[in-house]
């Protein structure tokens, strides 16, 4: 028996090996062509490692943010149904390692771009736990420049409803979330550029705050950092695209 038992430990060691190794490999692989914006590389390698080792903080984060990476490209229905699988995995995120601030950002991340497909109700309920998971994230990590960014989103997404559809809210729903202001958008993206100024995306957003609150000599600086910056998301192709368009209509403002 324990000759059997010396066998098993004999086989097991260099399996766990190897597949710990592997996992690193399968990380590297997949951080490699996030950086090189693959999102569907970067997706099936953290998925990997998922299987491999299903309580792997880095590869569960990383791959409810590589979902939604991918699904944003891909539109339609299939592009709810990656954030929908998105969410499932934030939320294992949180109960596994709730005091990890990745958690709950990937799931303010995931639960924002979900609540795009909804309505009504549901859309307010979703946008008060955008809220609430991006105000945990920096309270574990006051670092945390995507949080500020949810947060300055969410205060502009807010503050620039109509008047019709806040009233329709109030009399159906109860009212849209209270606190919500440009002041305060603005507030949260400048942070999110005082802690990572190599952000295109911060300055665009910023810059559309500061049009909305008429500082248009400020926009316009913010823009042309959107422009002089390198690419560092997907998504900063069409961040600057959007942003030579609006420092053309601000031009003589």
């Amino acid at each position: 028996m324990k000759k059997s038992l010396v066998f098993l430990l004999v086989l097991l060691v260099p399996m766990l090996a190897f597949a710990q190794e592997n996992v690193q490999d399968l990380l590297a692989q997949g951080n490699e062509a996030y950086m090189a914006f693959d999102n569907q590389t970067a997706l099936a390698s953290f998925q990997k490692v998922v299987e491999l080792d299903e309580q792997n903080f880095e590869a569960l984060w990383k791959t409810a943010r590589a979902l939604t990476d991918v699904g944003k490209a891909l539109g339609g229905d299939a592009e709810k149904e990656h954030y929908i699988k998105a969410d499932q995995v934030a939320r294992k995120c949180i109960e596994l390692f709730p005091d990890n601030a990745e958690s709950h950002y990937v799931l303010a991340l995931s639960i924002g771009r979900l609540a795009l497909f909804e309505g009504g109700k549901k859309k307010i309920e979703l946008s008060k736990e955008v809220e609430a998971e991006a105000k945990k994230t920096l309270e574990l990590d006051p670092q945390h420049d995507g949080a500020a960014h949810i947060l300055g989103r969410w205060n502009y997404n807010i503050s620039t409803l109509g008047w019709f559809l806040r009233a329709a809210a109030k009399v159906v729903y109860g009212g849209v979330p209270k606190g919500a202001s440009l002041e305060n958008a603005a507030k949260f993206f400048a942070m999110a550029i005082e802690i990572n100024a190599e952000k295109p995306v911060h300055r665009l957003e910023y810059a559309r705050t500061l049009v909305e609150l008429e500082n248009y000599a400020e926009a316009k600086v913010q823009l042309q950092a959107c422009l002089d910056l390198a690419k560092v998301q997907w998504e900063d192709g069409n961040h600057k695209k959007e942003a030579a368009e609006m420092l053309k209509k601000i031009k003589n403002k």
